[in-house]
C-alpha cells in the first residue's frame, strides 16, 4: 500500500466513524474576525481527505433526517418516552425552539462543502490536483450539496441558498438574514448546478480510486453520493419525467454489461431468487405456507442486515455510510428506536402495521412478511428493527450498523412514478407488480401463468415497446438471456399479490399505489414525509397528505387529530419553521 492510500484509510476510520473533521468547521465560532480558512489542499491526498471529512459529518444527519421525514409522515409514532419537542414533529405543531426543526446541521455541512468547492478549484487553477481528480471530487462533494439543499427544500420550503464559503464570523452568525428563495426556485437552481457537474457518473470513484477501499469489513465506494439518483429525484420533484426517468434507468442499466453475470442481471435489477448471494433478496419461507418458517437470516431482511461488502447488500444498494463499532457515539438510530440499548422513543404507527397486514401473499399467507422482518414486538411494545437489525453491539456506546440511503426497491419506485406519469403506465404497474417478462410477454404461458418461449418471434415480445429511457430488454429462453429477464417485480419479490391491471390505465389510481407499496417496502428510512409531499404538491390536492397524517394519529389517540388535519389542508402549512437561533 502506498503512501496515500494509508493515509486515506487512517482517515476514513477516524473520521467518517466520528464524524469530525481536522479542518475548523466552518459554521464553529471563533474569537478573530475571519473563519481560519486552512492551507491544507496541497495535493490529492488532502483533496481524499477532504471528501472523506466531509462524509464524517454528513453521516450526523441520518437522526434527523429519519425523525423529520419519518415522523411527520403517517408510518412512524411516538413512545410513552418521547419528550414534546418528537411530540411536536408527530402532530405538527413544531415550534421554533424545537432542536428538531433547527436547519443549521444542514447548512453545517453545506458550508464546508461551499469551502471545499472553492478550494478544489484553486488546486486545479495551480495545478496541484489533475482535471480528472478535480472532475470527480468537486461532482460528488457538488452533488452531496444539492441532496442536502433538496432535503431543506423538502422540510422548510423556502431557504437560503448559498453556494459560496462564507468566512466572515458575523456572517455565519446570521444566516437567517440570507434572503430565501422559493423551493420551485431552488428546485431549477439545483436542476442547473447538478447537470453542470463534470463527472456524473454512478459511482463517484470508479474501483482502483485511494478512495475506494475497505475497512473493518465496509467497503467505501457506495458510502459516496449516486449522482443520477440526486438528478433524477430533482427532475421528479420538477414534474420533468422524461429526464427523471433517463438518471434513474442509467443507474438501473450500470452493471449490464458486468461480466460478472449475476451482477449483470441482479444489480438494481430487484430480481427473483436463485440461490445465488446476488440475488437473494426474495421474502422467503423454509417451508411454503408455514409462517413460522420465515426466513430472517436469509432473503429480504438481508438487504438490511447483511455488511455493505455482502454481494446481496451490494447489488440492492446504492448509497450508503456504515457506522464503526470502534468509535463513539456510533448509530443514532439504536438510542431512538431501540428498548435494549436505547430510549425507545419511536415505534411503528399502527397504520403501518395496518398496511403490512392488508396485504394477502401468494402462498395464501394473510399478511404482508415485510413487516415482520422490518420491526418485532416484545413487552414493551413494536419496535422497529429494519435500522438496526445488523446491530450486535458490545457496548451500549459502540453500535455500528449503516445509514442506507439509496436502494434499487426505492429507485424502481420512483422510476415507476415517472414512467406512469410519462404515460408508461404498463411499465410502471411491470416493475411495480410481477416484472418487466411477464407483463410484456404475450405468447405460450406455463401452468404458473408466467412466460414460457417456444418460438423466436415470442422471445422477442420480451422487449418494452417503448423508446429510451423506458426501454427494457427482457428476453429469455434456454441460453438466450438479456439483462433483465430476472426482473421479478416490487411486489412479487415480496411474495405478496399483484394489484388489478386496469391501474396501467389510470394514472392518478396507479400513482396512489406506488405510493402505498412504498409504504411497504421502504418504511422508517427516510422517504415517507417527502413522497406524501411530492404527490401532494403535484396533485394540488392537500388531502393526500392530510388524511394519511391524521389516520396516524387517530389511532395514537392523539387529541391533536382533526386539528392537524384541518391544519394540513392549507400548503403552507407543509414546512416547519425556519429558525436560525
Amino acid at each position: 500500500m502506498d503512501f496515500n492510500k494509508k493515509v486515506i484509510v487512517i482517515l476514513a476510520i477516524a473520521l467518517l466513524a466520528t464524524g469530525s473533521w481536522s479542518c475548523k468547521k466552518i459554521t464553529d465560532e471563533a474569537p478573530q474576525d475571519k473563519l481560519d480558512i486552512t492551507n491544507a489542499y496541497k495535493n490529492v491526498a488532502d483533496a481524499d481527505a477532504a471528501v472523506i471529512g466531509i462524509y464524517g459529518q454528513f453521516l450526523g444527519l441520518e437522526k434527523t433526517y429519519i425523525l423529520q421525514n419519518e415522523l411527520r409522515a403517517d408510518l412512524v409514532s411516538v413512545t410513552a418516552n418521547a419528550d414534546p419537542y418528537l411530540k411536536q414533529l408527530s402532530n405538527h405543531t413544531t415550534t421554533k425552539d424545537n432542536p428538531y426543526a433547527d436547519p443549521r446541521p444542514y447548512y453545517n455541512v453545506i458550508l464546508n462543502c461551499n469551502d471545499v468547492l472553492k478550494n478544489f478549484k484553486l488546486m486545479l487553477d495551480d495545478r496541484r490536483m489533475s482535471v480528472d481528480d478535480y472532475n470527480k471530487h468537486f461532482s460528488d462533494v457538488g452533488a452531496l450539496r444539492s441532496w442536502i439543499y433538496l432535503q431543506l427544500g423538502i422540510q422548510y420550503g423556502s431557504v437560503p441558498y448559498i453556494t459560496e464559503p462564507v468566512e466572515n464570523v458575523e456572517d455565519v452568525k446570521n444566516l437567517s438574514t440570507f434572503p430565501r428563495i422559493s423551493f420551485e426556485e431552488l428546485l431549477t437552481r439545483l436542476i442547473d448546478f447538478t447537470e453542470k457537474l463534470p463527472y456524473k457518473e454512478v459511482y463517484a470513484y470508479p474501483t482502483g480510486n485511494p478512495l475506494v477501499i475497505t475497512i473493518d469489513g465496509n467497503n467505501t465506494q457506495k458510502i459516496f453520493t449516486c449522482k443520477p439518483f440526486v438528478l433524477g429525484d430533482l427532475y421528479l420533484w420538477n414534474n420533468n419525467y422524461t429526464k427523471a426517468a433517463e438518471n434513474y434507468q442509467k443507474i438501473m442499466n450500470v452493471e449490464s454489461n458486468n461480466s460478472n453475470i449475476n451482477l449483470a442481471f441482479d444489480a438494481y435489477k430487484v430480481g427473483y431468487y436463485l440461490s445465488s448471494p446476488y440475488n437473494d433478496q426474495s421474502v422467503r419461507y423454509g417451508r411454503s405456507q408455514d409462517e413460522s418458517t420465515l426466513l430472517t437470516d436469509a432473503g429480504w431482511k438481508t438487504i438490511f442486515s447483511a455488511p455493505n461488502t455482502a454481494n446481496v447488500w451490494n447489488s440492492e444498494f446504492l448509497w450508503g455510510l456504515p457506522y464503526n463499532a470502534n468509535y463513539k457515539p456510533g448509530n443514532p438510530m439504536i438510542d431512538v428506536c431501540s428498548p435494549l440499548y436505547g430510549k425507545y422513543l419511536i415505534k411503528p404507527s399502527q397504520v403501518a402495521i395496518d398496511n403490512w397486514n392488508a396485504q394477502r401473499q401468494y402462498n395464501g399467507i394473510p399478511y404482508d412478511a415485510r413487516g415482520r422482518l422490518s420491526y418485532s414486538t416484545s413487552i414493551v411494545g413494536p419496535e422497529i428493527t429494519k435500522l438496526t437489525d445488523n446491530i450486535i453491539p458490545a457496548t451500549n456506546f459502540n453500535k455500528v450498523g449503516k445509514w442506507g440511503i439509496y436502494r434499487a426497491g426505492l429507485l424502481h419506485l420512483r422510476f415507476s412514478e415517472a414512467a406512469n406519469r410519462d404515460g408508461k403506465g404498463k411499465l410502471g404497474w411491470a416493475l411495480l407488480n410481477i416484472g418487466i417478462l411477464n407483463t410484456f410477454y404475450v405468447g405460450t404461458r406455463n401452468s404458473a401463468g408466467t412466460a414460457a418461449p417456444v418460438s423466436f418471434d415470442e422471445i422477442n415480445t420480451m422487449v418494452t415497446p417503448y423508446a429510451a429511457p423506458y426501454d427494457f430488454d427482457a428476453r429469455f429462453n434456454g441460453d438466450y438471456r438479456s439483462p433483465w429477464y430476472r426482473n421479478t417485480g416490487i411486489r412479487n419479490r415480496a411474495g405478496v399479490t399483484a394489484l388489478d391491471v386496469s391501474l396501467q390505465n389510470d394514472v392518478t389510481g396507479l400513482e396512489g399505489k406506488l405510493i402505498d407499496e412504498a409504504a411497504l417496502e421502504l418504511a422508517f428510512e427516510g422517504n415517507r414525509w417527502p413522497d406524501l409531499l411530492r404527490i401532494a404538491r403535484r396533485q394540488n390536492n392537500p388531502a393526500f397528505l392530510a388524511e394519511r397524517v391524521y389516520q396516524k394519529l387517530l389511532k395514537d389517540g392523539d387529541p391533536n387529530a382533526s386539528a392537524t388535519r384541518a391544519k394540513l389542508l392549507v400548503p403552507a402549512n407543509w414546512y416547519l419553521p425556519f429558525d436560525w437561533k
